[in-house]
C-alpha cells in the first residue's frame, strides 16, 4: 500500500511538472517579461483585432508567424523569440527582421531561388524577386511551381501588412511618435495654406502642400494594401466605433482624440523597444492599458486567459504525459516484476493528461465562443480527446492494458498531427462562412468526430493486440478473443456516432446548400466509414472471420477513416475543401503503410510458452 502510494505520488508529481514545464522553459531560458509575462501586464496581452476576433497580441503574432511559415516562434540571429517579441521587433528593427529566414515554401525550386535556409527563406528576397514571383503567380497555365509562387507572395503580403501593424514610421530616420507628429503638423500647414490662398483668391503655395501630400499618399497607400488582405490586418487602435488599424486611424478626418492617443502610446512602445530603453516601454504599457482600460468594451479577462493558454502550452503537456502513459503501460506489460506500479504510474499519466487534453478543449471552447470542433485543427483534438477518454474508461472496466496503450497513443497521435500542421495550428481565427453557421452544423461536426475517435480507437486497440500476440505465449487466443470482443463494442459506438454524424450533415447541407447528398468527396469518405464499420460488425456476428481477423478489419478501419478524414483534405478539392492543406502526402502514406504492415500479423501462428505481456492483475486508477 505505502508503495503504491509512493508511486502514486511520484506520478501526480511529474504530472504537474510537465504541465508547468512550458512557462517554466519560457520564463528562465528565452523569456521576456516585457513581452511575454504571465501574470503581470505585457505587450502579448494587448488587445488586437484579427479576422473578426478580439484576441490578444500573442496570439495575433503567431498567427501572423504561422501563416508565413508554418512555426508560433522565430529564430532571428541565433536568438529564439516568442511570437510578441517577434512583431515588436518588426515594427522596430524592420530591416533586421525582414533579412531573417522565416517564410516557408514547400516548393524546392522557389526555395533555392530564394536562398532558403531548407525551406525557409527571406522577405528581403521575395522583394529582390518579386518580378519572377508575380509573373509565376499570374500564369495562365497553373502549374505547383505557380501555385507555390502565389502562397509565397501571399505569405510576404502578410508579412507586410504586420509590418505597419503596430506603428508607422515616414521616414527611416523618423520614429514612430515623430511620424504622428510631423503628419499632425503637414495637416495643420497645409489646411491653413489652403485656407488663406481661398481667402487671398490665390493659387496655394504647393511648397507648403507637398509633405502632407506625400504622407497621405503612404498612408493611403497602407490603407488601401490592408483592405486588400483583410484577413490579415492587425487593428490595434480601439475606439467606440470597434478596432482600426494605425493607418485607418490616422487618415480619420476629423481625428478621433482617443484613437490618436492609442496611436500616440503604440509609438512611444515602438520607439521605447527601438532604442532598447526597457523601462520607458514598461511605462508606455501601463500608460496604454490604463487608457485601454477607461476606454471600455474589452474584455480584459478572456485576453488574460487566452494569453495563458498560449504561454501554457496545455497541449504539449498532454502531449508529453500521453506519451508517459504508453511507455509506462507497455514497460509493464513487458517487465512483469514491476507491472503494478509502471500501471499505476501510466494510469495517473493517462488521466491527467486527458483531464488536460478536455480542458484545453473547453477553454478554446471559451476564448472562441464556438463548438469544439471548427476547423482541421480543432477537430483533431477533439478526436484525439474522445478517443482517448473513452480507452480510459475502457480501461477501468476491462483492466487491460492495450486498451490503455491505444488511448494514450490515440491522444498522442492526435496532439502530434495537430502540432505539426503546416501554417495553421492554434489560431483559433474567424471560421470560414460555411462553418460560421448553425445548429444543425454543430451536432454533425461534433457527432461524426465522435464516430471517427471510435473508429480509430478500434483500430489502434486492435493493432496493439496484434503486436503484443508476436511476444505472446500463454493465453494468445483468450487474450485475443476478450481483445476482439472490446473492438468489437467499440466499432459499435463509431458506427452509431459515424451514421448519425453523417445524417446529420445532410440535414445541415440541405439547409445550407440546397440539397442533402451530392457525392462530395467528404461525403463519400463518411459513407466509406460507415459501410466499413457495418461490414466488419456484420463478419464478426454472422462469424464469417474469426477474431484475428476481425482485429486486423478493424485495423484496415484506420486506414478508411484516415483517407475520409485526411486523404480528401490533401486532394482540396470539393465543396469541403475549406480543410486542405498544401502537402502532407508524404506522412499520411507512412500511416497508411503503418497500419498495412500490421495486418499481416493477424495471420501469424505462434507456440505456446511460459511467456506472458498481461496477467489480470492490473493496479488502475478509479
Amino acid at each position: 500500500m505505502k508503495t503504491r502510494k509512493l508511486v502514486l505520488l511520484i506520478s501526480i508529481a511529474v504530472s504537474m511538472a510537465v504541465l508547468s514545464a512550458p512557462i517554466a522553459i519560457n520564463s528562465i531560458f528565452w523569456g521576456d517579461d516585457l513581452f511575454d509575462a504571465v501574470f503581470s501586464e505585457s505587450l502579448g496581452g494587448l488587445p488586437v483585432s484579427k479576422a473578426g476576433r478580439v484576441m490578444p497580441m500573442s496570439s495575433a503574432a503567431a498567427d501572423v508567424l504561422r501563416s508565413v511559415g508554418g512555426k508560433s516562434s522565430a529564430k532571428i540571429d541565433g536568438e529564439k523569440m516568442s511570437a510578441t517579441k517577434w512583431i515588436w521587433n518588426l515594427a522596430a528593427h524592420p530591416e533586421k527582421i525582414g533579412s531573417a529566414k522565416i517564410i516557408r515554401s514547400d516548393n524546392k525550386d522557389w526555395a533555392a531561388l530564394l536562398k532558403a535556409d531548407g525551406r525557409y527563406f527571406s522577405y528581403s528576397e521575395i522583394l529582390k524577386n518579386y518580378e519572377s514571383l508575380y509573373k509565376a503567380a499570374v500564369s495562365s497555365e497553373k502549374t505547383p511551381r505557380s501555385d507555390a509562387a502565389a502562397s509565397i507572395l501571399n505569405a510576404g503580403a502578410e508579412y507586410s501588412v504586420a509590418e505597419n501593424a503596430l506603428a508607422i514610421c515616414f521616414e527611416e530616420s523618423m520614429g514612430a511618435a515623430d511620424s504622428i507628429r510631423a503628419w499632425g503638423n503637414a495637416v495643420a500647414d497645409a489646411a491653413k495654406e489652403l485656407a488663406d490662398a481661398d481667402a487671398k483668391k490665390r493659387e496655394p503655395d504647393n511648397s507648403k502642400l507637398v509633405k502632407a501630400s506625400d504622407y497621405l499618399s503612404r498612408l493611403r497607400y497602407i490603407a488601401d494594401f490592408e483592405n486588400d488582405y483583410s484577413n490579415a490586418v492587425l487593428r490595434i487602435i480601439h475606439s467606440s466605433s470597434g478596432f482600426k488599424s494605425v493607418a485607418q486611424a490616422l487618415l480619420e478626418r476629423p481625428p478621433n482624440p482617443s484613437s490618436m492617443e492609442t496611436a500616440e502610446d503604440y509609438a512611444k512602445l515602438r520607439d521605447a523597444i527601438a532604442s532598447g530603453d526597457k523601462p520607458a516601454a514598461r511605462k508606455c504599457l501601463g500608460e496604454l492599458i490604463l487608457h485601454l482600460r477607461q476606454s471600455g468594451g474589452i474584455n480584459f479577462f478572456k485576453l488574460k486567459v487566452e494569453n495563458f493558454f498560449n504561454l501554457s502550452d496545455p497541449f504539449l503537456g498532454g502531449f508529453i504525459l500521453y506519451t508517459l502513459a504508453a511507455a509506462a503501460f507497455s514497460a509493464g506489460m513487458v517487465l512483469r516484476k514491476f507491472s503494478a506500479p509502471l500501471r499505476g504510474s501510466g494510469a495517473v499519466f493517462l488521466l491527467v493528461a486527458v483531464a488536460v487534453h478536455i480542458l484545453a478543449i473547453i477553454a478554446r471552447m471559451y476564448i472562441q465562443g464556438r463548438p469544439p470542433v471548427t476547423n482541421l485543427y480543432s477537430s483533431i483534438v477533439f478526436t484525439g480527446a474522445a478517443a482517448a477518454a473513452l480507452g480510459y474508461v475502457m480501461y477501468i472496466k476491462k483492466a487491460m492494458p492495450t486498451l490503455a496503450v491505444s488511448a494514450s497513443f490515440a491522444g498522442f497521435i492526435s496532439l502530434l498531427v495537430a502540432m505539426n500542421l503546416p501554417y495553421g495550428g492554434d489560431t483559433m481565427g474567424q471560421m470560414r462562412a460555411v462553418l460560421n453557421s448553425n445548429f444543425w452544423l454543430t451536432l454533425h461536426v461534433v457527432t461524426i468526430m465522435i464516430g471517427y475517435c471510435g473508429v480509430f480507437l478500434a483500430g489502434f486497440s486492435a493493432a496493439f493486440r496484434l503486436v503484443a500476440n508476436i511476444f505472446e505465449r500463454n493465453k494468445v487466443e483468450e487474450r485475443t478473443s476478450l481483445a476482439a470482443g472490446n473492438v468489437y463494442a467499440i466499432l459499435c459506438f463509431a458506427l452509431l456516432f459515424s451514421f448519425a454524424g453523417t445524417m446529420l450533415g445532410g440535414i445541415w447541407a440541405d439547409m445550407s446548400w440546397g440539397r442533402f447528398w451530392g457525392w462530395d468527396p467528404k461525403e463519400n469518405g463518411a459513407l466509406m466509414i460507415v459501410l466499413w464499420c457495418a461490414a466488419a460488425i456484420h463478419a464478426r456476428v454472422m462469424r464469417v472471420v474469426g477474431d484475428k481477423t476481425f482485429l486486423a478489419l478493424a485495423v484496415f478501419g484506420n486506414i478508411i477513416a484516415a483517407w475520409a478524414w485526411f486523404g480528401v483534405n490533401l486532394m482540396g478539392v470539393g465543396l469541403h475543401a475549406y480543410g486542405f492543406i498544401d502537402g502532407g502526402w508524404f506522412w499520411f502514406f507512412v500511416f497508411v503503410i503503418s497500419q498495412a504492415a500490421v495486418i499481416p500479423l493477424a495471420f501469424i501462428k505462434k507456440k505456446k510458452s511460459a511467456i506472458s505481456l498481461e496477467d489480470g492483475k492490473n493496479t488502475v486508477i478509479k
